[in-house]
């Protein structure tokens, strides 16, 4: 695994003889939100590098944006002998500068990494949330020594759990394959008409 990557430790082989399996559940418990918790730091840290380089990119677009819109007016008001003292053409290098910037940002995926990382880590708190609740309300309705039925039921919502956290990583690591190959499908394509004749 790379150094940055989410990490998803393994769940250890447990003792469920009846006097460990309380203990056993306490494990299952804690690798389960544990996994969940790992995944929402991550998601949290990795979107703080996203969201600062898509709203700076974003608002270096919209300020080049504005200046090459006004550019061509300030030509005409400042004139030295009959001569605009502002070149219009830099209207051009601006609204081009504002276009590199956006695309940049389309291309590196910083604005919609940063939603993606968003809504990932909050689909992912919700999903522990709510299994914090569950794992909780099972466990103050079981019996003391916790039964095989009921030991199986715990079971099965951790593992629903966990894999229901693993489909959120998947959904959002398969729109981001999607997005990067969309990018390098449009780059590839601005290269081919910018070889054109």
């Amino acid at each position: 695994m790379a150094e940055g990557d989410l990490a998803r430790p393994d769940l250890d082989e447990l003792n469920w003889s009846a006097e460990q399996r309380s203990q056993s559940l306490s494990v299952v418990f804690e690798h389960a939100v544990g996994l969940a918790t790992g995944a929402e730091e991550w998601y949290a840290a990795k979107r703080r590098a996203k969201r600062r380089w898509g709203r700076a990119l974003r608002v270096g677009a919209i300020v080049l944006g504005a200046v090459a819109a006004v550019l061509p007016i300030l030509s005409q008001i400042y004139t030295n002998d009959d001569k605009p003292a502002i070149a219009p053409g830099w209207a051009a290098v601006a609204l081009a500068a504002a276009v590199a910037l956006v695309g940049l940002d389309r291309y590196f995926g910083f604005s919609t990494g940063w939603m993606r990382f968003m809504a990932a880590e909050l689909r992912i708190t919700r999903l522990r949330h709510d299994f914090e609740y569950a794992w909780q309300s099972g466990r103050a309705a079981a019996t003391a020594p916790t039964s095989d039925n009921e030991v199986a039921a715990l079971l099965a919502r951790a593992r629903e759990f966990v894999l229901a956290v693993d489909d959120v990583i998947a959904d959002e690591t398969g729109t981001w394959i999607t997005e990067f190959r969309t990018s390098l499908e449009r780059a590839e394509q601005g290269l081919a008409r910018s070889d054109r004749p």
